[in-house]
């Protein structure tokens, strides 16, 4: 099971309990039939990514883990990536019987280079993910990963190493998987990368890796299912939604996810990147200029209750803390009775640490409860494939109807825009070479022309 409970967000000087929002709102169900619509004219397909046929992704992950290969290369960044590295994250060893999975994400050349170093091309499946073929991160490293398997084993077996996720029809990844003969995967034209994870996005390195993609979608229909019409879908996800909203209204404008789990921190960093590029938006659909969005901030417990809460429960009050919170945990220990311990600990002794990771946990919730924080509990049974699934489902729910009542696109991203064709411009490309140096021309403006320095060239006395 998965559950949300919201009543940390109501109090003085938070919501109200007569502004809790109702399903039955007009607001909340103009958004889902808004949004019911977009999906029924195919404008947005994620709602459909639920029922990806799984068969002949699995049955073709398994073929591949039948050869030689021993690990895979996942090469693509942003939503062609954070899915998939997040339910990797989130599974137990039983759940991983296939290849070690390794992402080529940045482009740090040192991470690059380390990497390509340990991996071998003899026995490594390459999968490279970008819907358009023009990522500049994916493609560098796609160029430089089809080299390295070409000098190690040939292009013609290389060629046989060398999986690609792309437009079903266009785009320049698309032209290489014709003219190469490349195993290749689709992405539904309608689906948008940051919503994709239950698409070949996801489920195609997943299954690679051995991890039981039929119950992950599983868990998503589910969840779909059950909240499945205009009625049930404001009730439920759009609530959530507006009241998310209502407390950004009211100058909670950062949204700070905390795990308390090690294994749903990838969640995290997938969510920060589905919140704040969908929604931190400059104008609406009706080309007014209004500068929406709110600030996810990932945090992990109790990690940062020794870092961050400080600033949490005694900073500003623009904080809304939610909380990723397990029932069952598949593994435990117990603290032994030590002489080490501390008199003032002794009271630790013979308690389970999962006992102990609660306790902190409800300790952590009730002190910036008692200072006037907001906060809600994302609260799972256990941490198995159905319940990521459905947590997947219903943040992507809550961001669309989010974006909804916002009045904006959603499924954009033009503000990312300008710093790629600044960095082509800079890289050479001909049409944005001038775009590049009028931006450096007014950055030169605008910087002072002597920087602080604090450390000076190294003394050669020095050894």
């Amino acid at each position: 099971m998965l559950n949300f409970d919201s009543s940390g967000l109501y109090g003085d000087g938070l919501l109200s309990p007569e502004e809790r929002p109702s399903g039955d709102d007009d607001e909340i169900l103009n958004a889902a039939r808004t949004l019911q619509g977009r999906f029924d004219e195919g404008e947005v397909g994620f709602v459909h990514t639920p029922d990806t046929e799984i068969d002949p992704i699995v049955a073709w992950a398994e073929e591949r883990r039948k050869e030689q290969f021993t690990d895979q290369l996942v090469i693509g960044i942003g939503g062609s990536s954070l899915g998939a590295r997040a339910v990797l994250h989130s599974a137990m060893p039983k759940h991983r019987r296939g290849l070690d999975t390794y992402f080529a994400e940045n482009l740090d050349p040192e991470s690059v280079d380390r990497l390509f170093n340990f991996l071998d091309p003899e026995t490594t499946l390459v999968v490279v993910i970008t819907k358009s073929g023009t990522t500049v991160e994916t493609m560098s490293q796609f160029a430089i990963a089809r080299r390295w398997l070409i000098d190690a084993v040939g292009e013609q077996r290389a060629n046989r190493q060398i999986v690609a996720v792309t437009d079903p029809e266009s785009g320049s990844l698309r032209k290489l998987v014709d003219e190469h003969g490349w195993f290749d995967f689709s992405i539904p034209p309608n689906v948008g990368g940051r919503f994709s994870v239950l698409t070949p996005v996801g489920l195609v390195p997943l299954a690679l890796a051995g991890y039981p993609v039929r119950a992950l979608v599983d868990g998503a229909k589910r969840a779909r299912d059950r909240h499945s019409d205009v009625d049930a879908i404001a009730s439920s996800w759009g609530v959530v939604a507006a009241e998310h909203l209502a407390l950004a209204e009211r100058g909670f404008d950062q949204l700070v996810m905390m795990s308390y789990a090690d294994r749903l921190t990838g969640l995290v960093d997938w969510f920060r990147q589905l919140w704040a590029e969908s929604l931190g938006k400059a104008t609406n659909r009706r080309g007014e200029t209004v500068h929406t969005g709110t600030t996810p901030i990932k945090a992990v417990g109790v990690i940062d209750q020794h870092s961050q809460v400080q600033l949490y429960r005694e900073g500003p009050n623009d904080k809304h803390i939610t909380f990723l919170e397990v029932d069952q945990f598949d593994r435990e220990r117990t603290i032994p009775q030590s002489p080490s311990m501390p008199a003032a600990l002794s009271h630790l002794e013979g308690q389970r640490l999962s006992r102990v990771f609660g306790a902190e946990l409800e300790g952590t919730r009730a002190a910036l409860q008692q200072a006037g924080r907001p906060t809600s509990t994302w609260r799972f049974d256990a941490i198995n494939p159905s319940t990521i699934g459905a947590f997947l489902y219903s943040w992507q729910m809550i961001t669309a109807l989010a974006g909804e009542l916002l009045g904006i696109n959603t499924f954009d991203q033009p503000g990312v825009e300008l710093g790629k064709n600044i960095a082509h411009g800079l890289l050479g490309h001909p049409d944005h070479r001038q775009l590049a140096q009028q931006m450096l021309d007014a950055t030169e403006a605008h910087t002072s022309s002597e920087a602080i320095q604090f450390l000076g060239e190294p003394d050669p006395a020095v050894g």
